[in-house]
């Protein structure tokens, strides 16, 4: 048997422990009810254990695929479903307010302070951290990642002070980062400013925050920096802001991700994500926000809107119930060849964009908890729609000429599931690959 303490940050004393038995099953039992929200939607405060699937669905989202599970799993003989022995090395900074440690070390995180928690990066780091994560998806050699993070591109958690310069947390401080500074490979580099499009384009159109972004560095060696939403800087100390993802609100394994990994309640579906909207603290608010923003991943091409991105934040609140956190990872996937252009989860009926039709968009606002798609709703995606229209002629040039076409495509098929009568710029054909 092995038990690790569960912390969430600014709590002295654990909030539960995770089990692992002999036969490897695990568990999950909170040991306070004094806590100002559950650690999830899936884990709700009560004096009962919760059994191995439940358990899993939340704790196995924190391990991420990477080089620093590889190398604990070799180093250490730890299977890759024992995800109690994985947490017990890697779940001092985990996603999430929490941390998850060995019974008896203390929490693993603690607020930050911007004048003495942090070491400043040097212009030199940075460009060596840049250059690394370009080539080889890896920080510099014997350097540590201080926030192990996933994602197929290369990415490193960092924080930015006062004064703007780059700096990482003191090994053993606990403190949190505030940004995340990710680098594609040299062959894709045009992604940073790709990305960086989109989410600007989305911030303006979308009442919902989303995620500030900047491009960093020039030439051939750049990053996308993106403002960490989990956190809270009050002057010089930095907080972090609990978090999780759909899958770990559903208790859905990452896996199911995509709904079509999924089968009946164990999937993330239209009817998934609108259980999760209506345990918010502002349903409605929350309801509105994913219906434009599942129009804008649309519209801009990113047909890889997965649970994993779309998060909860458990910010104050007497309730103790999550918001819909801020909209990021808008991508232009649609540009990309090599990946299948399904939608993460169906819209009606239709598992690409071009199927949508009027039917499929009364039933995914249904799904969502609507009564049904009214004029309201319509006049707000139209409206929608026809900016991103607006937008398609100034896509030119080698970055972002095919974000253009993409724009083109997704906004033809949609205007006509409207019934719009509107005018969409012809551009190059965009290859849909379909399941």
């Amino acid at each position: 048997m092995q038990r690790l303490d569960v912390f969430l940050e600014g709590q002295a004393t654990p909030v539960g422990t995770l089990h692992r038995a002999d036969d490897g099953a695990v568990s999950f039992r909170y040991v306070r009810k004094d806590l100002p929200h559950p650690l999830s939607l899936s884990l709700p405060v009560q004096d009962a254990p919760f059994g191995d699937v439940p358990t899993r669905g939340f704790f196995d989202n924190l391990l991420f695929e990477n080089a620093m599970r590889d190398q604990v799993m070799q180093k250490h003989g730890i299977a890759q479903t024992d995800i109690v022995g994985l947490l017990a090395h890697l779940g001092r900074d985990c996603p999430g307010a929490i941390s998850v440690v060995p019974e008896g070390e203390g929490p693993g995180k603690r607020p930050g302070h911007l004048d003495r928690d942090y070491t400043v990066l040097s212009s030199e780091d940075l460009e060596a951290i840049l250059r690394a994560l370009r080539d080889h998806r890896r920080l510099p050699e014997m350097s540590e990642d201080p926030s192990p993070l996933a994602g197929v591109q290369g990415k490193v958690a960092v924080t930015v002070l006062l004064d703007g310069r780059f700096a990482l947390p003191r090994p053993g401080s606990g403190a949190p980062t505030t940004h995340i500074l990710k680098v594609p490979r040299a062959r894709d580099l045009r992604l940073v400013e790709q990305e960086h499009a989109l989410m600007t384009i989305a911030a303006s159109l979308l009442a919902h925050p989303v995620a500030e972004t900047q491009v960093v560095g020039q030439g051939d060696l750049r990053g996308l920096l993106i403002a960490r939403f989990d956190r809270s800087v009050r002057g010089a100390e930095v907080h972090r802001i609990h978090q999780e993802d759909s899958c770990q609100a559903l208790g859905l394994g990452p896996y199911l991700k995509y709904q079509r990994n999924g089968s009946g309640p164990r999937q993330f579906s239209a009817q998934a994500a609108g259980r999760i909207l209506a345990q918010c603290s502002a349903p409605a608010q929350a309801r509105s926000a994913f219906l434009e923003g599942t129009m804008i991943n649309l519209l801009l091409g990113n047909t890889d809107n997965h649970a994993k991105n779309h998060a909860l934040l458990y910010a104050p609140d007497p309730t103790g119930r999550p918001q819909l956190a801020p909209f990021y990872d808008i991508v232009p996937t649609l540009i990309d060849d090599q990946v299948t252009h399904q939608l993460s989860f169906d819209i009606g009926a239709a598992q690409m964009a071009d199927e949508i039709t009027d039917r499929d968009l009364v039933r995914f606002a249904q799904d969502l908890g609507y009564r049904s798609l009214t004029a309201p709703m319509r006049h707000r995606l139209a409206a929608l729609t026809r900016a991103v229209v607006d937008r398609i002629p100034k896509m030119r040039g080698p970055g972002h000429k095919r974000l253009g076409d993409a724009f083109s495509a997704q906004a033809a098929a949609l205007a006509a599931a409207l019934g719009l009568d509107l005018e969409v710029p012809a551009r190059d054909l965009v290859v849909q690959n379909r399941p």
